[in-house]
């Protein structure tokens, strides 16, 4: 059974990669040989001189889509285990119907916070995807949907340290709770029990045969909150992610003030080239 971390990284690369353009994701990094599975501990670590200012841009780049994906990953959570209707072909129906589901969840959140009427136990209704197949039939000028790109080569990825790596030694349990600490994420004995109780599991293996779909309507509010904590978790942190990633190919030990300045840098130069490529 693969470890926990490991399985965290390998959906973080499948939406790292979202918004590359062509099939060839990150090529100064694979380049360099650099492997985006930092749950795999590298014996023979890069030469520091290989993290050049493109390589940096990169890991910064696959950092910041991958903490933006929350609501993708919620999705697929919500699409493994219920009959959406969505037609996953469909990029803006796609869109829609991630956004709307997100959307409602974290509102639910804030009331609940707020101790309002609403309560983990109560129900939680599904976006109305008859009315998304509506409004997504035909292309409308000005609505705004991102468009994925399906035709990544997402394994050049995990290759720079395949025949050099070990994975630590984690095995997932079907419904875990996450607990942060330094270098990783560990199990917690607790479960996320809504989801337990309900049946719902939390790990996408596109490898397995296609699971049982459950019934929607006993779905809670709790589940959905369970859904989208771990979401968070497998979207980590910016700073995080590029500093694991960092770690695990060159084996540097960054200060962790110079780092965040140094990464806050590098993203505002990202983002000054692409405001001149525009």
């Amino acid at each position: 059974m693969e470890n926990i971390d490991e399985y965290i990284w390998q959906r973080r690369i499948h939406h790292g990669v979202r918004q590359q353009n062509g099939t060839d994701p990150f090529p100064e990094s694979v380049k360099a040989g650099l492997d985006f599975n930092a749950a795999l501990e590298r014996k023979d670590k890069l030469n520091p001189r290989l993290l050049t200012n493109d390589v940096m841009l990169e890991l910064c780049a696959f950092a910041r889509t991958v903490t933006q994906s929350e609501m993708y990953f919620l999705f697929e959570m919500l699409d493994l285990n219920f009959d959406l209707g969505v037609d996953l072909d469909n990029d803006q129906q796609y869109y829609e119907y991630a956004r709307r589901a997100h959307n409602k969840i974290k509102a639910v959140k804030d009331r609940i916070r707020m101790k309002t009427h609403e309560r983990n136990k109560d129900k939680f209704s599904l976006p109305d995807i008859s009315f998304l197949v509506k409004i997504t039939a035909n292309e409308q000028p000005g609505r705004y949907y991102p468009k994925r790109n399906k035709m990544v080569d997402t394994p050049v990825l995990t290759d720079g340290s395949r025949k050099s790596a070990e994975p630590q030694k984690t095995e997932i349990s079907e419904v875990p709770s996450m607990m942060k600490r330094p270098g990783g994420l560990r199990v917690k004995a607790r479960s996320y029990p809504y989801c337990e109780d309900l049946g719902v599991s939390l790990f996408v293996r596109p490898e397995d045969p296609p699971k049982d779909k459950l019934d929607p309507n006993p779905l809670t509010n709790g589940v959905m909150l369970e859904l989208l904590d771990f979401s968070r978790v497998l979207c980590g942190t910016h700073n995080g992610i590029v500093h694991d990633l960092i770690k695990q190919n060159f084996g540097t030990k960054l200060d962790t003030n110079l780092f965040s300045f140094a990464t806050t840098q590098t993203v505002g130069e990202e983002e000054r080239l692409l405001q001149n490529q525009r």
